[in-house]
This record gives C-alpha cells, sequence and structure tokens, in this order.
C-alpha cells in the first residue's frame, strides 16, 4: 500500500464521480468527491482552519475537554446503573465538529445534533440500497423510486433538510461576521476567504456550495466515525479486565483524579497510548474504504492496472494479517508472571510497547488512510479519541451490565463498522 499510495500518491489521488452527486450537491462539491486543483485548494484551507483552531488558538480541545467533562457529570447520573452510550457521545463529539463549523454548542440533553446525525445515518444507506447501485449506474433509475418504497424521495427530503439548515448558519454568520477580525469557526473563515476570491461567490470552489458542502462532510466524516471509536474502545476494556487495571494505575501514577487531562499529557501515558494504537489496528471503523481511480497506466508488482481503475486501500489486510502481526511459537512475553502469544485477533497493547515500556509507533496501522487523500481530519479525531477515553477512565471503572456476562464484540452490518448496543455500569473511582 505504501509503494502505492505513497510512492505513486499522484496516480491515485483522483475519485470516482459520484451519479448521485449532481442530484444532492449541484456536483462533486465537498472534500472527498472532488478532484484537481478544487480538491488540493479545499484540503488545502481545510487543514489550515483545523491547525488554527486546533493548535494556534486551542479551542476545540478546551471544548473536546468541556465535552468530555459533560459526559462524565451525564455517566455519574446513572449512579451505577447501566448505560448504553451511543446519544451521548454522538452529541458531545457532535458538538466538536458543531464549534468547528458554526462557532457554538449545544446541551448535552438537546435532541438536535441526534437528530442530525440519524438523518445522516438514513441519507447514507441509501448508497448501499439497490435503488441507489442503480442509480450510481444510471442515473434516470431513480424515476423507479415508487417500486421502491418512495426511499429515493425520503432521502432528498432528508438531505435537504440538513442542507437548508448549514444554509441558514451561513446566513446568520454572513449578516454577523467581521471580516477585519479573527474568524469565529469554519464559515467566517470561508466566507472571508471567498471575499478574496471572488465576493459573488462565482467560483465553484468559493461558493456557498462548496461550504454547506464542507459542513456536510465534516458532519458526515467526523461525527458517527470517532463515536463508533469511543464506543469501541469502551467495549474492548470492558472485555479485558487486566487491562483497565493497567490503565488506571499509569493515569493515577502520572496524573491522579483531580486535574482535567490534556494533550501534553499524551507522552506521560505510553500504555493508555498504546491501548488506542491497537484499538485503531483491530477495529477499522469503515466497512469498505473509499475508493480511488488510477488517473494513468500504471504496474504495481508485475500486475498491469490501467487508467481509470477502481482501487480501494482495504486496512484490515494488513491490521489483522498474521505475516505482518504474527503467532509466533518461539515469541512469548511475561506480563505479571503469566506467559502468552500474541495474536492478531486480540485486543493486545503490549504489541506496541517496547522493552522498558515505552510506547513505539506503527506504520502499519493506518486508519486515516495514508497518502494524500488520508483523512485530513486525523488530528483532530486523534485528540478527540484521546481527550474523551482517557478523561472517562481517568473518573469511572466501566465493568459489565450483569456481573460475570463479558458484552458481545459482534458488529452490526453497514458502512460503519459499529458495536452491537451494549450496556455497562460505570464505578466512580474515588
Amino acid at each position: 500500500m505504501k509503494q502505492i499510495f505513497i510512492k505513486n500518491g499522484e496516480k491515485v489521488s483522483h475519485r470516482p464521480h459520484l451519479q448521485l452527486s449532481k442530484p444532492l450537491k449541484d456536483g462533486d462539491y465537498g472534500l472527498i468527491f472532488n478532484d484537481n486543483t478544487f480538491w488540493r485548494e479545499q484540503r488545502r484551507f481545510a487543514l489550515h482552519v483545523l491547525r488554527d483552531f486546533g493548535i494556534g488558538r486551542p479551542i476545540l480541545e478546551h471544548t473536546i475537554m468541556d465535552q468530555a467533562t459533560a459526559v462524565c457529570d451525564y455517566i455519574r447520573s446513572f449512579n451505577g446503573k447501566p448505560i448504553e452510550f451511543t446519544q451521548v457521545l454522538t452529541t458531545a463529539i457532535g458538538n466538536v465538529i458543531y464549534q468547528l463549523a458554526f462557532g457554538k454548542t449545544v446541551d448535552l440533553n438537546s435532541e438536535l445534533i441526534l437528530g442530525f446525525r440519524n438523518k445522516l445515518l438514513e441519507t447514507t444507506l441509501f448508497f448501499a440500497h439497490p435503488l441507489g447501485f442503480l442509480c450510481e449506474l444510471w442515473l434516470p433509475f431513480r424515476f423507479l423510486d415508487p417500486l421502491f418504497g418512495g426511499i429515493y424521495s425520503k432521502t432528498l427530503k432528508l438531505h435537504f433538510e440538513m442542507v437548508d439548515f448549514m444554509n441558514q448558519h451561513i446566513k446568520e454568520h454572513r449578516e454577523t461576521i467581521n471580516f477585519e477580525g479573527e474568524p469565529r469557526d469554519y464559515i467566517d473563515a470561508f466566507l472571508m476567504e471567498q471575499k478574496k476570491h471572488n465576493n459573488l461567490a462565482e467560483t465553484p470552489e468559493w461558493s456557498d456550495k462548496q461550504l454547506c458542502a464542507a459542513i456536510y462532510d465534516l458532519f458526515s466524516a467526523g461525527m458517527e466515525t470517532t463515536s463508533t471509536s469511543t464506543r469501541t474502545f469502551i467495549l474492548h476494556i470492558v472485555r479485558n479486565p487486566d487491562v483497565q487495571k493497567k490503565i488506571h494505575e499509569e493515569i493515577d501514577r502520572e496524573i491522579g483524579k483531580d486535574r482535567a487531562i490534556t494533550m501534553a499529557d499524551q507522552t506521560k501515558l505510553p500504555y493508555f497510548t498504546a491501548c488506542l494504537q491497537e484499538l485503531q489496528r483491530i477495529s477499522v471503523i469503515l466497512t469498505l474504504n473509499l475508493q480511488r481511480i488510477t488517473n494513468e497506466d500504471m504496474n504495481i508488482d508485475g500486475y498491469s492496472i490501467p487508467k481509470g481503475t477502481y482501487i480501494i486501500p482495504q486496512f484490515p489486510s494488513v491490521h489483522v494479517d498474521e505475516a505482518v502481526f504474527p503467532v509466533l511459537l518461539w515469541y512469548q512475553i511475561a506480563v505479571d508472571n503469566i506467559i502468552y502469544q500474541p495474536d492478531p485477533h486480540n485486543f493486545d497493547p503490549h504489541r506496541h510497547l517496547d522493552e522498558n515500556g515505552n510506547f513505539v509507533k506503527d506504520d502499519r496501522i493506518t486508519p486515516f488512510s495514508i497518502g494524500k487523500r488520508a483523512c485530513l481530519g486525523e488530528s483532530l479525531a486523534r485528540m478527540e479519541l484521546f481527550l474523551f477515553t482517557a478523561t472517562f477512565f481517568q473518573h469511572f471503572e466501566f465493568i459489565p451490565e450483569i456481573d460475570g456476562e463479558i458484552p458481545s464484540a459482534d458488529y452490526e452490518p453497514g458502512l460503519i463498522k459499529s458495536p452491537k448496543v451494549f450496556k455497562v455500569r460505570a464505578k466512580e473511582r474515588h
């Protein structure tokens, strides 16, 4: 994959042009399915905004910390009774993107973000529906919609409800923006750049259509994936109580329970960081990675790949490959006087630590893709995953809903590999 997507990155940097982009977005707008200078310019701009709000001004880090604290308060309200995390995590993580896009957050009890997320999921499901496949082959197949129960019409309705919601925010920003000041959020930054390029926004790269589609992509790519990763991490740790014990010991030793965890603490928590890397090795969230297209003829390992071929980097082919993470009879690790053998299908953070207990980054683990089309929100997603999960385990011990009954590691079928609904109990650590 390095040979193809990094060394030959320019040759596989194009995306397929989706037929459904025309009725949904009026073209290849957004941050995912566009090409050439359009894609490069918009990706560069989005990375610039994320860097400004994530590093230059740590607005997003503070938002994540605030949301993690709010979730902890929510967990405490259950007083040790079983809790299911989907709704609260969706709202908390959605709030981070809400802050980035719109410059504000909503209360955790609000249904606004959860409703937005549910519309996104329903819209996305159309792409895996038989009529969705037919429409990608030939768009006029959409006229068969009545034969499929009106799913195409329902998808358009949900989609444009979200578009109207985002356009309303854009309208409000245009009325209140201070072009001489600092941008409050992504919309402000875009409107300022739009004014520089073309005040009338006639060019596609800096049109309101592009702004709306970019915000849409930020929510669709960054909300459900991170929420699912966080739930999956909690599931793995509940299933591995010895791992949880070591996490608690490390956090207590290095940070304690009284101060908020920040990104600066990551280097102090090598075992916990190894746990997160193991999560991203064993649990790739996307069932099928996003397609790329060869934009010229290629030769890969003796095989001739013609221009226009769809290529999909499937990371599980590396992440759980026994040739990469082998079961070797001679390689046995002693931990707490227990001798065990590593297995690529087992959750095992020790594979990411050296003999001195230091974290070792493994570049064979690529949950955010690789090359020129790698996820532009990687730094934000990593920050969210670390701050949310470290804060949760700083304050709570998570145990099964019923003593002795370990929650299942089964997953729901779909575009996102999401654990089946499970509940846990949270015991506050004093």
